[in-house]
């Protein structure tokens, strides 16, 4: 009995501590943020450079070629997503007013409606500074993330191998940190290509179909593409939104389908082929990640949350006491025989464990 409530002592000291540290990281939000974004993408470009120096340019310009790309392309992002979202937040109440009439012109019992049956201009316009208050804030966290990242890969390029810095290769945790890295190189670079297919492919349908600010929208589509879950359903709302204001209730379903179908067709069929098991984690752990990163860190967190979860996954596997509970997270179901078997073993003598059960080992 006096084992099981030291043990239990520990367990709540534990969960205490877990509590402090996460409320820590939501108050410093707006300082992690872009040094976690920054990693990423310096993870995810890192072996860039190493690729230039392979066809004879020089160290310099390799490096420099590396952050002109990086920063030439969210620098388009962020001036492109600016600019459309500034305009379309000025043009918020004309579109309401067009929805308006539509409604209107095919209500029969009720020819009285007006804007106020959606949106008075007032709440429009509150609507409308405070989406464009969420991007700026966004765009200025991106903005910092690049600048930081500049100096970051800077630094990792420059940095000697393990061996050099006095520290084993062989070592767990260096191992771990390196198989760390190469997973998330390997699942953003495919997901990036994934998520630009669906952007272009949305961004070409709502062209076709003349729903305004369609380039917006198919930035929107690549950019939830990394949040997994509900992404699609976020990016898939706004042109629904835009197609039936400007078309009427015909188009916003042409819309709908061409969504489903496009990100549908390119999860379900491309995805897994480019991506496999590559992540090793349980799919109940990723959409519980989601909305825990969401919450600690806010749209940066949602976007990173299976990079940050892997992160927790790593570090969970370098000690005894969470290593049983990591290897759970990590079970999918689909690992061949021998590893469902080690899996099935060690949530075994977890659950025996905290019953104070003896394990087979005595």
């Amino acid at each position: 009995m006096k084992e099981l409530s030291g043990r239990l002592v520990i367990y709540l000291v534990g969960a205490a501590c877990i509590f402090i540290i996460l409320f820590g990281i939501r108050a410093s939000a707006y300082i992690l943020n872009p040094i976690l974004l920054a990693i990423v993408i310096t993870i995810t470009v890192l072996p860039i450079p190493g690729l230039l120096k392979q066809r004879g340019l020089p160290g310099w310009l390799a490096l420099v070629l590396t952050i002109l790309t990086v920063v030439l392309i969210l620098a388009m992002v962020i001036m492109t997503a600016f600019f459309s979202i500034t305009g379309l937040a000025d043009q918020i109440p004309q579109y309401l007013n067009q929805g308006s009439r539509d409604i209107s012109a095919t209500n029969a019992a009720n020819t009285t409606v007006s804007t106020s049956g959606l949106l008075s201009s007032a709440q429009a316009s509150r609507i409308a500074q405070s989406m464009l208050a969420s991007v700026l804030n966004l765009l200025v966290q991106l903005g910092w993330a690049l600048v930081i990242f500049f100096f970051m890969i800077s630094a990792a390029i420059s940095l000697p191998t393990p061996s050099r810095l006095g520290l084993n290769p062989q070592t767990p945790m260096v191992a771990h940190v390196s198989h760390l890295t190469e997973d998330v190189r390997k699942y953003l670079g495919v997901l990036t290509g994934i998520n630009l297919m669906v952007g272009l492919g949305d961004a070409l349908l709502l062209w076709i179909l003349g729903v305004d600010y369609a380039f917006l929208w198919g930035l929107l589509a690549w950019f939830m593409g990394y949040i997994p879950s509900i992404g699609f359903i976020i990016a898939l709302i706004p042109p629904v939104v835009m197609a039936y204001l400007q078309y009427g209730l015909e188009t916003a379903l042409i819309v709908l389908v061409g969504y489903i179908l496009i990100n549908g067709g390119v999860q379900n069929l491309i995805q897994p082929k480019l991506m496999g098991n590559r992540l090793s984690i349980s799919p109940v752990v990723v959409f519980i990640g989601l909305f825990v990163w969401g919450y600690l860190l806010g749209g940066i967190g949602a976007i990173l949350a299976v990079p940050l979860t892997m992160l927790v996954l790593i570090i969970m596997e370098n000690f005894e006491g969470t290593r049983t509970l990591a290897a759970l997270m990590r079970y999918t179901g689909e690992e061949p025989s021998e590893d469902r078997q080690k899996a099935a073993a060690t949530v075994k003598g977890f659950l025996n464990k905290l019953r104070g059960a003896p394990t087979e080992d005595g």
